[in-house]
Parts: C-alpha cells; structure tokens; sequence
C-alpha cells in the first residue's frame, strides 16, 4: 500500500488522541530503524506538514521551507549516527515532532474518498465477472437452440397410420358364427311348421 495512504489511515484510527510524527513513521515501516532514503522522509516529512495539524504549532504552514531545511539538517545529523530520530540533533524540532499530531479534515476526506473509489473498482470488478458469466450462459443457451432446430426433423411429417386388424377379423369370424347358427334356426324353423301342417 502507498505510505502516503497507509499514513492517512493510521491518521484516521488515531484521530481521538493523535500520534507523533516519529510514531506514524514507525507504524508506517512496523520498526524504529531507519528504512526511509533521506530524500524520501524529506518529502514525505513535507507532504505531513500539509496533512497533520498539532495543537502547539511552532512553526507557521507559510514557515514550511524553513522547517524543510532544520529537517534536512535534522536528518543529516541522524544518519552520522547509530540510532534513527536523535532528540540531541535539535532538541527543540524533535519536541515539536513529538507532540501529537492529528490528521486535517481535507486529508482525511481524500482518505475516505479513497476509500470509496477501492470499495467502486471491487464492485465494478465483480460486475465485470458477472457479465462475462452472463454473456457465456448466454451464448451456450444460444448453441443448444441452435443445435436442437438443426437436429429437429423436417416439416411435414410422414404419418403412416396402421390399422389394428385383429379385432375387425375377430367381429367378421363372430358374424360368420351367428349367420350360421341363425341359418340353423331358420331350418329348424322351417322344418317345424311343415311338421306342423301335416299334423
């Protein structure tokens, strides 16, 4: 993470009681040893100036050169020496980095602004996925329609109707039966009533 946003938000969670200068420098790199460039603490020491207001300010923000060069000679000081941040350098601009510090009102809405403008690129990254997500279901549904129009069979269709013809030749050999059982009636018939007129 930048060490210009890290310092903001460590700004931020300490803005109740404020923190030294010496102490977001320590926050920032996690240890009291010298890890800044000295060119690099200068500009960043120029860039806490513009961001962190104290109660008992020594110096006016139109002063700001002025205590850029007792940095810089602050700095060069230290580094002759075997430990980082010496009050005995310049006491007095040691005790005005070492008063607490709290984070503007200006730095802490581009902190929040931040914020929101990483909370924005996760969203629009994770809507990004959903559409190619969409945009791939989509195009399979498109692939399976197309493949089932393909593969349906052409129109019309050829109907060939079969006829069950087992039960018409079982009503054809049952009406067989019952034309000759009435032929048989019919002669016995017959033969009655010529019995009957003889009598």
């Amino acid at each position: 993470m930048n060490r210009y946003i890290k310092a903001m938000e460590i700004g931020l969670a300490n803005e109740e009681n404020g923190i030294t200068y010496f102490d977001l420098v320590y926050q920032l790199h996690g240890t009291p040893d010298k890890v800044f460039a000295m060119e690099a603490e200068q500009t960043f020491f120029i860039w806490f100036l513009k961001n962190f207001s104290a109660m008992n300010m020594l110096y006016s923000r139109g002063a700001s050169q002025n205590i850029s060069y007792f940095f810089r000679e602050f700095l060069r000081g230290n580094s002759k020496g075997s430990t980082y941040h010496k009050k005995n350098v310049d006491p007095h601009l040691y005790g005005h980095l070492n008063q607490k510090w709290f984070l503007n009102g200006e730095a802490s809405k581009q902190y929040l602004d931040f914020q929101e403008l990483q909370q924005s690129v996760k969203s629009a990254n994770s809507a990004r996925n959903w559409a190619i997500i969409s945009i791939i279901v989509a195009l399979f549904a498109i692939g399976i329609s197309a493949y089932s129009v393909i593969s349906s069979p052409n129109l019309p269709y050829d109907v060939n109707i079969i006829e069950d013809k087992t039960r018409t030749d079982e009503l054809q050999k049952e009406n067989n039966q019952l034309k000759e059982e009435l032929f048989k009636a019919e002669m016995m018939v017959k033969v009655l009533e010529e019995t009957n007129k003889q009598l």
